[in-house]
């Protein structure tokens, strides 16, 4: 873990401070943040506890099926029931807590924020997997694809995760299920009504690299590029992000949850 101090921080500070934890994506670290942005110089002057757990590069923040035995890695309780406890007995976390991450981090941050319900007040996804049970219809990349792939990613049997997928993902068999109810557990769009009540950001790109022209010291990047591609570009990984992020779009109009999202032209890389 790695913590960004407020200015005025103290261990033995009588007061709290609000959290905001940033949560890697895979096959990242802790350490990714800080190494890839410049969110250490953001949070210089701001009165928050800057939180940046460590799991591993195929965590899915998930406790994971292990065939059914359960049993480690159990990252959702970790950081649920252990470092969440941690941060506030030890290093003067409040209870006010936002959430964002990118990529499988986004996946955590969506997740981590609906099947906790309250835990935190806000949640950012940035190019978040928000649908692993998304399906593509145009030839690319399924939402299970990133899950077996995280699986080499850790050199171990991406199977222990969450189990498999079933229909129609690894069967043909509409009756053969397998594991589903494990994926749905973990999936942000199936637990999206948990989200209801919390402030949510969603960003993501279509997968056309279109530079970003953008750089540290400008202005703000303007809410005209958020100009909302309707199909997914060439690069395979985002072009199956925006298709996550667009079902998940379209299931929090359903339930009625609001959320601000800005979509544009670019792929699954730091500088977007």
């Amino acid at each position: 873990m790695r913590l960004l101090l407020p200015p005025a921080w103290s261990k033995t500070a009588t007061r709290t401070w609000p959290v905001l934890w940033l949560l890697h994506g895979g096959p990242g670290d802790h350490t990714d943040w800080t190494a890839n942005t410049h969110i250490e110089e953001l949070a210089a002057p701001r009165d928050v506890l800057f939180v940046l757990p460590q799991t591993s590069p195929c965590s899915g923040y998930s406790d994971w099926y292990n065939s059914g035995g359960g049993g480690p890695p159990a990252w959702e309780t970790y950081l649920v029931d252990e470092l969440r406890p941690l941060l506030e007995s030890q290093y003067r976390a409040g209870t006010e807590r936002a959430v964002a991450g990118l990529s499988m981090g986004g996946l955590g941050a969506m997740k981590l924020a609906a099947t906790h319900p309250g835990m935190f007040r806000a949640v950012a996804s940035y190019s978040g997997a928000v649908s692993t049970l998304h399906l593509s219809l145009d030839g690319g990349l399924s939402g299970p694809d990133l899950g077996k792939g995280a699986g080499g990613g850790c050199h171990t049997d991406w199977r222990r995760i969450w189990g498999e997928p079933g229909f129609p993902f690894d069967t043909a068999d509409p009756t053969d299920l397998r594991q589903r109810s494990v994926w749905e557990r973990n999936d942000p769009l199936h637990q999206a009504a948990g989200l209801a009540g919390t402030a949510l950001y969603i960003s993501y790109g279509d997968g056309t690299d279109a530079a970003t022209g953008w750089q540290w010291g400008d202005p703000p990047a303007s809410p005209a590029r958020c100009t909302n591609p309707i199909r997914g570009g060439p690069e395979p990984v985002e072009h199956l992000i925006h298709g996550m992020n667009q079902q998940m779009g379209v299931r929090l109009a359903q339930l009625g949850i609001p959320a601000a999202v800005c979509a544009y032209r670019g792929v699954h890389a730091w500088p977007y």
